[in-house]
């Protein structure tokens, strides 16, 4: 038999092909739970930092004003470039959406893993730091990040700046200490714990000896945080105590436990133990050399370490042993780019992947444990927003709910009046028109409607209806409104009903809660039956209930109330 050298060469291509897809599936995976989950709600922060900062350039505030606001310190951080990015908005389109925002902040989160994917030389060797990223970052420890403009545009930003600022060092060139430059300007000046970025960048350079360039970076870090720090104060509420050896203590416990955090699911109690060994790897690392072998993952993740102890500093005290989910991120950073220093260490150009292949059963399981572990967490997140939302649809205020959409007390309603009326921002709708002309008449739709309230702004539906066997889904469940001349069908909000699973013991439905709020406008005055739809993909069916609501003129609508869940 005469060899040939072709299957060797097709097994390459195949095999990158192969671990590139691989990669992808926590990516899209996350990518569907996050567009299932996106909105365009203001919510808590985003009040201040968004939509009173637009309603004021929409009043004419002069560039004095807008300048302070833009640089003004709010829990010890200067969130010039997210303030700058809402008001772009405003200028481009005479709005904000959140929806916009959103996906620009999960965009961040990929810029950082590709600048450091990029960053590094030859297929293999990306590929295999392209896989660790994948299972260790997209993942739902970062739900806050993921799921929240407010703080997906901050928290992931901060880490894309930092990086890529790193990664503009490492180049080695004049240039790529400008670029370096102006990203730890922006990294300083989006979250405080960006001002590592500058220690950081000056410990690489000294490393590699580029004394010249040094000096530069350091004139130019010295000015960014003189800027920083004029007129900066601490949040009173915050309490930072004076340093003392028992504050101390909690501080580097806490900043152990933010460390270790992503590898115990987010307890702070085992926290400290990961937190310890990632430092004793990294430093067993760099003193085997890896400064100089991998100066990004080294350096970048030196950052994500720093960055993690000056937010110890700040929020240890009102943290107490919580770990938010929003500073996870700068933890799987760090870990993610230990891990891959650890298996370059150990890889044979003879078998690039054979470490990667060893590894793949941990890393499959991290991701889904984290996924299952914090899936209610994310869901719970989305609820109160969402119910905070149809509360204030349905009654006009604030805080009608158990949920509210601003902490402070009528903030939102000034907030959104104001925004209203201005047109420069509205609440969505929560429920929109929907067709399904094939739909067919069911028997088999377990359903119950338990909320059925009816006040001068809206029309509020809202109970369970499920499948039986099946698994209930997100934005399957529909309302029908039939009358003696017209049907409607509405797409209502999915809500948690943890009790409904559990009294008909089958947790497939705990997603079969749904509300419905319809504006009184929207409705012809009619007198209307209820019915419930479920779109399951690729049938659509429903059925007809006894619940009425009656807007024909005469009516008792007004006096209509089965119940209320909150």
């Amino acid at each position: 038999m005469q060899s040939t050298s072709h299957p060797a060469f097709l097994r390459r291509p195949h095999l990158i092909i192969g671990w590139a897809l691989l990669a992808a599936v926590p990516v899209a995976y996350i990518a569907t739970k996050i567009f299932a989950a996106s909105r365009n709600i203001v919510f808590w922060d985003e009040f201040d930092t968004a939509l009173d900062l637009i309603l004021r350039i929409n009043a004419g505030a002069d560039w004095s004003e807008l300048l302070q606001r833009f640089v003004a310190v709010n829990n010890e951080h200067r969130m010039v470039t997210s303030r700058l990015l809402f008001a772009t908005s405003y200028w481009l389109t005479g709005t904000v959406n959140f929806h916009v925002i959103g996906a620009i902040g999960n965009l961040f989160l990929v810029g950082s893993c590709a600048a450091l994917i990029w960053a590094v030389a030859g297929w293999e060797k990306r590929l295999r730091l392209g896989v660790v990223l994948a299972f260790l970052m997209f993942q739902l420890e970062h739900f806050e990040n993921f799921l929240w403009s407010g703080a997906s545009i901050d928290h992931f930003q901060v880490v894309l700046l930092g990086l890529a600022a790193i990664v503009a060092l490492a180049r080695g060139t004049a240039r790529g200490v400008g670029v370096a430059a102006g990203l730890g300007l922006l990294a300083t000046f989006t979250l405080a714990h960006g001002c590592l970025v500058w220690p950081v960048g000056a410990c690489l350079l000294w490393h590699q000896r580029r004394w010249r360039q040094l000096q530069v970076w350091v004139g130019s870090g010295a000015v960014t945080l003189v800027l920083f720090l004029w007129g900066f104060q601490f949040n009173p509420g915050h309490h930072l105590s004076e340093i003392t050896w028992s504050s101390a203590t909690v501080v580097v416990r806490y900043w152990l436990a933010l460390l270790g955090g992503p590898m115990t699911l987010g307890d702070a109690g085992f926290g400290p133990f990961p937190g310890l060994l990632l430092l004793v790897g990294l430093g067993g690392l760099a003193a085997r050399g890896a400064l100089t072998r991998e100066p990004v993952a080294m350096f970048g993740a030196l950052f994500a370490v720093g960055s993690l102890a000056l937010v110890a500093f700040g929020r240890a005290e009102i943290a107490g042993t919580e770990i938010n989910s929003r500073y996870m991120v700068l933890g799987a950073v760090a870990w993610a780019l230990l891990i891959f220093m650890l298996i370059e260490a150990g890889t044979q150009p003879a078998k690039p992947f054979l470490l990667l292949t060893c590894l793949l059963p941990a890393l499959v399981a991290f991701n889904i444990g984290a996924n299952v572990k914090f899936t209610p967490l994310a869901e719970g997140f989305v609820e109160i927003r969402d119910r905070a939302a149809t509360r204030f649809k349905q009654y006009g205020e604030d805080g009608r709910g158990i949920a509210r959409l601003h902490p402070r007390e009528k903030h939102a309603d000034t907030l959104l009046k104001l925004a209203a009326d201005r047109g420069v921002y509205q609440l969505p709708r929560v429920s929109n028109e929907a067709e399904f002309p094939a739909a067919q008449p069911s028997t088999r739709i377990v359903h119950h409607v338990d909320e059925n309230i009816v006040n001068e702004r809206a029309v509020t539906i809202g109970g369970w209806g499920m499948l039986p066997g099946r698994v209930s889904k997100r934005g399957q469940v529909y309302v029908v409104l039939r009358s003696e001349k017209t049907q409607l069908i509405f797409s209502t909000v999915t809500l948690q009903r943890p009790d409904v699973a559990t009294a008909y013991k089958e947790p497939k439905w705990r997603l079969s809660g749904f509300r419905a709020v319809i504006t009184r406008p929207r409705l012809p005055a009619e007198n209307f039956t209820i019915g419930v739809l479920i779109d399951d993909g690729d049938t659509a069916e429903f059925v007809m209930t006894n619940n009425q609501i009656l807007l024909a003129p005469g009516g008792a609508a007004d006096a209509m109330r089965t119940g209320n869940s909150e």
